[in-house]
């Protein structure tokens, strides 16, 4: 987390412009729709959740998340595919949207009560926090009707684009942590 190197002379303040900061990119990036390996939609929006949080902590990750989601479904086009709504909390998509609060809480918290930084470990928050994401979302649409698919199979069938978006989060974290701590790189 590197919330303490900002050095903020009024932390609720400024805590509030970077979950309003959090909140615009992920409405930003949010639509955004990308295939991946020919047939498979891959959207940021899952490591953007787990992002923001991981690197300035579960309160400014939570505030980001529930703002995005106020956002959508108040009517932004700011869903997968500019999808916007409270009908989409409702429908096969509604467990991952409500995910995306609770993983940014908990990967926060996790990477708040680090007492030593590493980047690894950042990377394991950030595919455990999409993990999350995932889990909690299968389990909402396996809730509200049949699925086809097992379980491992939709599971092989994201975990390539979890990965890619896992590694997209991590380049990111160094680069903060960098900018930052003015992190010499070792040679």
């Amino acid at each position: 987390m590197f919330q303490k190197h900002l050095k903020l002379s009024q932390p609720w303040r400024e805590g509030a412009g970077m979950g309003l900061l959090g909140a615009g990119l992920r409405c930003w990036m949010g639509p955004k729709v990308w295939m991946f390996q020919g047939n498979l939609p891959i959207t940021p929006q899952s490591l953007l959740m787990v992002l923001w949080g991981v690197l300035w902590g579960g309160p400014i990750g939570l505030l980001a998340s529930a703002l995005y989601l106020i956002a959508g479904g108040l009517g932004l086009p700011v869903f997968a595919d500019g999808a916007h709504g409270w009908e989409h909390f409702m429908g096969t998509t509604g467990g991952f949207l409500l995910a995306f609060p609770i993983a940014s809480w908990v990967v926060g918290t996790l990477a708040s009560s680090l007492t030593r930084w590493k980047y690894g470990t950042a990377t394991l928050l950030l595919l455990a926090g999409q993990g999350l994401i995932v889990g909690l979302g299968l389990l909402w649409q396996r809730g509200i009707g049949p699925v086809e698919t097992s379980w491992m199979d939709t599971l092989a069938r994201l975990m390539p684009a979890i990965l890619v978006k896992t590694a997209l989060g991590a380049i990111v974290v160094v680069f903060v942590g960098r900018l930052l701590t003015k992190h010499e790189v070792e040679s």
